[in-house]
């Protein structure tokens, strides 16, 4: 069990360290193909909740040696990269970079061992969450742009000196409207807008 002073290096490392990384590491992946389908983002979030490293370093294996058709091959490029990277975390910054783990005289292997994938299972578990958000911001983004294609679109451009797009007469809601209940005849009139 990881002591009260790793957990709050852990999560000192997570904010500083493993968000930024999570984000560029997705962004890449997102660059170079797409971002994952929810199916795979439900997957590997449930896989994380495991106590145990090996068991979530298996099913991340699993998903990257999978027959993946062509269409989808970018999932298995995911899991590759994100395999790697686990793999270099736990044999290498673990120890070195992150300095969690202590040498405790007359400790033995197993127990060293058993240390080690517990605290893995927490960072995996923290750069995981940060990449499957990061995925959530581009998924979201990607729908956006798909809508306003769908729209016929403005090529991009920002309508006045608001900064608002969107078809003429059309306007988004400011800041905290977004939320706003509305009735029926608003909805209605909101839906054949689209």
């Amino acid at each position: 069990m990881p002591t009260p002073a790793q957990l709050k290096k852990l999560w000192l490392l997570s904010d500083t360290v493993l968000y930024p990384e999570a984000v560029a590491f997705m962004q890449k992946h997102a660059r170079e193909s797409e971002p994952l389908p929810t199916s795979q983002v439900m997957g590997l979030f449930n896989a994380t909740a495991s106590e145990q490293y090996p068991a979530l370093y298996h099913f991340i294996t699993h998903q990257r040696d999978r027959n993946w058709p062509y269409s989808k091959m970018h999932i298995k490029r995911f899991y590759t990269s994100l395999e790697e990277t686990l793999t270099r975390m736990d044999r290498v910054r673990l120890r070195n970079e992150f300095h969690l783990l202590e040498d405790v005289p007359g400790r033995g292997v197993n127990e060293t061992r058993q240390e080690m994938d517990e605290l893995m299972a927490l960072l995996a578990r923290e750069f995981i969450q940060h990449v499957l958000a990061e995925n959530g911001v581009l998924l979201q983004a990607e729908e956006e742009q798909r809508r306003q294609r769908a729209r016929g679109g403005d090529g991009g451009r920002q309508q006045g000196q608001s900064g608002q797009q969107g078809s003429p007469g059309q306007q988004r809601p400011g800041a905290g409207q977004g939320n706003r209940q509305q009735g029926p005849r608003e909805q209605q009139q909101k839906n054949n807008r689209r």
